[in-house]
């Protein structure tokens, strides 16, 4: 695959959110004349509006409704889907991975807005990682909404009350506005499909919301805080305060004061993290750091640095009432758009303008036509509250045709009972199955690499940028553990030999296998070692000193060798361990090699069959030798060597006789 040609932008934004997608609209649309290259790097090609997901969860809106198509809404930016692989801020320079199929896309840019929102980590929370469902992309909500009707379809098959009952609880960790809409939609949900399963009773299903504090939405006041928790207790949420959770099991949510609650499906609304991105700058001393985040200035501006900006979950953005900004979709917007002012200033030469947003006031709905809000210093509740909050966000969704659709949604969600259809979402799978003809190339130098794979049938050669042999293999043989080992880039290409099946394993199963498996690890590892570059190999004969390179490997075995003749029995070859005691032995039938014998396996042979055993050395399993010939170059063995991960090679001559044996300490006497 060709390498892309590199991109320049004069304006390079990293983020697809709030912030990211405000600031590119605001400078398209204050362009004056100026022919500014505008790019939008974000690793989705659209904007999720993150506060209808629970709405989505809840069966109130088609997930399709709560995205905008990033090239929609930008009109005039080039959208770039992809993840940032490194960013050089003193180079002005980045990579971009756009796929699988995709080679690294390199950008340069001369002012970079960064936008990338937040991380989330959930291992400080054993099990947390494991069981839980998020709340943070269009993909978590459906996942959720499958999972609670698969759950509800499961529990309406079970004939015993308690088994009905865990399979019905579900518990939300986080009292946040995300907790609190996430488990009120859920409520919400049940009680209006319940109707629908006959064996499932009124009490079965239910929902616990779990806080670390003493009252939900903290930031909306005492009265409205106390209201929300008064209208979830109200439709049947239970709500447990000051308890933290410690662990989480597959059928098990454990509390801080020893409680457990027992349960089938688990949601976190917690655990924000500073995105990889960020975190990789900010570790490397390259930007200024706050709490995971970084720090700008009332211009948006990244401290110390020039031409360089952040707004969003990933910046401590300074409020112009004192304080910093909170992590809504309301300041996101206005600082997405300041920078886009700014950058604009910037590079006319006129003043910056300081961020002087203060906010309007919070809105969240708690289910059953019920919301909370306070908006320019009142505070409204209930049915009213409700309207206010619906009515703001169909404003702020971007574009006429979402707006309408959302709208004939809600309307119809009034008067209809919500769709119950089990349309569960398709995930990427850690296994795949590919099938290539002869001729077909699956990766060439360069290319990202995704997978390690293991042929079931046919055979796929491994070569080098000489075009010469790395390793060809054959069926029940893998490759690709070298680059998901380091780099993660193919370092050679590798080409169907023949009509092959190969199994598919995602690289991030591979590195989860091998970090939890340590005899794994230590295999990979191992057989990495024969993916050697022409220019290692080329090292390791340059370190060789002159006149071992100008020799064969006749010249430089070792010729008093220990071996095993073909007719001897187990017990008279462990005799012979004992006079010479070696790892491995060359077994010979009339002279000629036919294999390998470890003495580790006559000993697993022997304690199988008895003491006693007379077997010959032809009945046990016997290694297939590593042979080369005596008249073979030194420089062309050690390619051999290394190419194969072997450390020693039988030598023998043309017809197969023994000569002796060749090992890599053999070739490396009298280096330089």
């Amino acid at each position: 695959m060709p390498e892309s040609i590199p991109r320049h932008f004069d304006i390079a934004i990293i983020g697809g959110g709030f912030a990211g997608v405000y600031c590119a609209q605001r400078i398209l649309k204050r362009l004056e004349g100026e022919k500014l290259r505008v790019g939008v790097i974000a690793s989705e090609n659209h904007m999720v509006f993150q506060p209808m997901l629970p709405e989505v969860v809840g069966g109130s809106l088609s997930p399709q409704h709560v995205v905008n198509p990033i090239r929609m809404i930008c009109k005039g930016a080039d959208v770039l889907k992809g993840t940032v692989t490194s960013l050089d801020l003193e180079k002005h320079v980045l990579m971009l991975d756009g796929g699988r199929f995709t080679p690294n896309v390199v950008v340069t840019f001369d002012h970079l807005m960064l936008a990338p929102g937040a991380g989330v980590d959930l291992s400080r929370i054993p099990g947390m990682s494991e069981h839980a469902y998020l709340m943070r992309t269009v993909g978590d909500a459906m996942k959720l909404r499958a999972a609670i009707i698969s759950r509800m379809e499961e529990a309406n098959l079970i004939t015993k009350h308690q088994q009905r009952k865990e399979m019905l609880s579900f518990v939300v960790v986080g009292g946040g506005y995300s907790g609190v809409e996430t488990a009120g939609q859920i409520q919400d949900l049940i009680a209006g499909v319940r109707r629908y399963y006959d064996n499932i009773r009124e009490d079965e299903a239910t929902v616990t919301l779990i806080h670390s504090g003493d009252r939900l939405l903290s930031m909306l006041g005492e009265r409205l805080g106390d209201y929300t928790g008064r209208c979830l207790e109200k439709m049947g949420v239970k709500i447990v305060f000051n308890k933290r959770v410690r662990a989480v099991t597959a059928r098990t949510v454990q509390l801080n004061d020893g409680t457990t609650i027992p349960t089938n499906l688990v949601v976190c609304t917690v655990g924000n993290a500073p995105h990889p991105l960020i975190k990789a700058l900010g570790e490397a001393g390259v930007i200024p750091m706050d709490r995971g985040k970084v720090r700008v200035d009332s211009y948006g501006q990244v401290m110390t640095r020039e031409k360089v900006w952040a707004a969003g979950d990933c910046a401590i953005f300074p409020k112009a009432d004192g304080g910093h900004c909170p992590e809504t979709a309301q300041f996101a917007m206005r600082q997405g758009a300041v920078i886009g002012d700014n950058i604009l200033a910037t590079i006319r030469g006129t003043p910056l303008q300081p961020f002087a947003f203060t906010g309007l006031g919070e809105l969240a709905t708690i289910g059953h036509r019920k919301a909370v809000a306070m908006v320019m210093g009142l505070r409204f509740s209930g049915l009213l509250a409700w309207f206010m909050w619906r009515t703001v966000y169909l404003m702020k969704l971007p574009g006429i045709d979402r707006k309408l659709r959302v709208m004939a949604e809600w309307t119809f969600e009034m008067f209809f009972p919500r769709d119950i259809n089990l349309l569960t979402p398709s995930f990427s799978s850690p296994l795949g199955e590919m099938h290539l003809e002869a001729g077909d190339s699956l990766f060439r130098c360069g290319e990202p690499a995704q997978s390690l794979y293991a042929v079931k049938k046919g055979r796929v050669e491994i070569t080098d940028s000489q075009g010469q042999l790395v390793k060809s293999a054959g069926t029940g043989e893998h490759f690709g553990e070298r680059a998901l080992l380091g780099d993660g880039i193919w370092r050679f290409d590798a080409t169907a030999k023949e009509a092959t099946e190969l199994v598919a394993i995602d690289g991030g199963t591979f590195k989860t296998l091998v970090k939890s498996i340590g005899s794994l690890e230590a295999l990979f590892k191992s057989t990495a070692q024969q993916y050697h570059l022409p220019e290692e190999i080329q090292k390791t004969v340059d370190a060789i000193s002159e006149s071992t390179r100008l020799a064969t490997a006749a010249d430089v075995m070792t010729k008093d060798v220990a071996s095993l003749d073909a007719t001897l029995c187990v017990q008279d070859a462990v005799e012979e361990f004992q006079r010479h005691p070696h790892s491995t032995y060359p077994v010979t039938e009339g002279g000629k090699v036919i294999g390998l014998l470890r003495r580790s396996v006559a000993y697993d042979w022997l304690k199988n069959h008895g003491l006693t055993c007379r077997d010959g050395l032809k009945d046990l399993p016997l290694t297939k030798p590593f042979c080369v010939r005596g008249d073979v170059l030194v420089p062309e063995l050690v390619q051999t060597l290394m190419r194969t991960g072997v450390s020693k090679a039988v030598v023998v001559d043309a017809e197969n006789h023994l000569l002796g044996m060749v090992t890599v300490f053999d070739l490396l006497k009298g280096t330089r």
